[in-house]
C-alpha cells in the first residue's frame, strides 16, 4: 500500500534549499562559488522526486527533480547560477506542496511563527545584502 506521507521528501528538498542558502551567503561575503555542496544534493533531490511520484501516481514530480537538475547543471556564473536554481526550487516545492494537499497526504506545515521563505526572495536578499 502506498503511504500518503510526503514529509521526508519534503525533508530532501528543504534540505537542498538549505544548501543553495549557504552558496548565497558564502557568494555574498565575497568567496568563490563552490557549486560542489548544492551539486551532491541533486541526487537526494531525485530520489525524492521519484518517491512523489509513485505514492502520488502523477510524474509530475519527477519533471520537477529533472527542471532542478537541468538548472543545477547549467553553465552559468555564480549568482546568476544560483538564482535560476532556486526559482525552479521555489516553483518545485511550491506545485508539490499544493499536489500533496489536493490529494490529502501529509506534509510539514508550520504551526505559527513566520512561514517558509520563498527560496528565489532568500537567496537575492542573500546576494544583494550579504546577510538577512
Amino acid at each position: 500500500m502506498k503511504t500518503k506521507d510526503l514529509r521526508s521528501e519534503q525533508i530532501a528538498l528543504l534540505r537542498f534549499e538549505k544548501s543553495l542558502k549557504e552558496a548565497a551567503k558564502e557568494k555574498a561575503s565575497g568567496k568563490p562559488l563552490d557549486k560542489a555542496p548544492v551539486l551532491a544534493g541533486l541526487a537526494a533531490v531525485t530520489a525524492a522526486g521519484a518517491s512523489v511520484a509513485e505514492k502520488m501516481g502523477d510524474a509530475s514530480a519527477l519533471n520537477y527533480a529533472s527542471e532542478i537538475e537541468r538548472a543545477a547543471l547549467a553553465a552559468n556564473d555564480g549568482a546568476t547560477w544560483l538564482m535560476n536554481l532556486a526559482e525552479v526550487v521555489g516553483k518545485a516545492h511550491n506545485a508539490i506542496e499544493a499536489m500533496a494537499l489536493n490529494g490529502a497526504f501529509v506534509i510539514l506545515q508550520a504551526n505559527g511563527g513566520t512561514p517558509k521563505e520563498d527560496p528565489p526572495e532568500v537567496i537575492a536578499s542573500l546576494l544583494t545584502s550579504g546577510w538577512l
